[in-house]
């Protein structure tokens, strides 16, 4: 025979609190246990690929301009923002996007001054990734440096910039190191900055 035991339900603030009281106890079971599976086993973070390395241009500039009243360190920080800019999407057209051979080099040559684009084209591979462009699958970027003289008449005219640009180029027979070492010479046009002259060096990747 069952024993049958009361109905005996507690008064509603009881319940009340029992409720709150279980609920914490389950909370805290949450916080401190939560790490931890039904065997006791910790559990273990899942590893994750670390992100690639985003293209990061380090610019110095300097400024020089009319003598009476110009303020040539005002001059640098107001011009540096915009040849960064342009630095950026320079090495991110001539290296970053053109790996696997789907570099646009029309992207690339509007870049530069209408009379010198001809003489760019002809020379893709001291610019940019160039012919080496179908076996690279990816290129990592690594130091990017800069430093800019910008030349102010009655307003921003020009600008000279020696440009350094390491990276890991992927291929399918492993990675190696591309390289771009350039003098440029900076126009400002109504257009933005354009590569007016150039002297450019590349390393191919290994």
């Amino acid at each position: 025979m069952v024993p049958e035991f009361p109905n005996r339900n507690p008064p509603p603030s009881l319940a009340r609190s029992v409720a709150l009281l279980a609920a914490a106890l389950l909370l805290a079971a949450c916080t401190s246990g939560g790490d931890r599976d039904a065997g006791g086993t910790a559990e273990r973070p899942a590893t994750t690929t670390a992100p690639p390395r985003p293209l990061k241009v380090t610019l110095k500039t300097t400024a020089r301009g009319p003598e009476r009243g110009f303020n040539a360190r005002r001059a640098a920080r107001q011009a540096a923002p915009g040849i960064e800019r342009f630095l950026d999407r320079y090495l991110t057209v001539a290296f970053v996007d053109a790996a696997g051979g789907e570099g646009d080099w029309d992207r690339l040559l509007a870049l530069f001054d209408r009379p010198v684009r001809a003489a760019a084209r002809k020379e893709l591979d001291a610019l940019s990734l160039g012919a080496a462009a179908p076996t690279v699958t990816a290129v990592s970027p690594g130091r990017a440096s800069a430093r800019a003289a910008v030349l102010y008449r009655s307003q921003l005219a020009a600008a000279t910039v020696r440009l350094a640009f390491d990276g890991t180029a992927t291929t399918a027979k492993g990675s190696g190191q591309v390289h771009l070492r350039s003098v440029l010479q900076l126009l400002w046009t109504r257009h933005g900055w354009r590569i007016a002259a150039f002297d450019s060096r590349t390393g191919p990747p290994a």
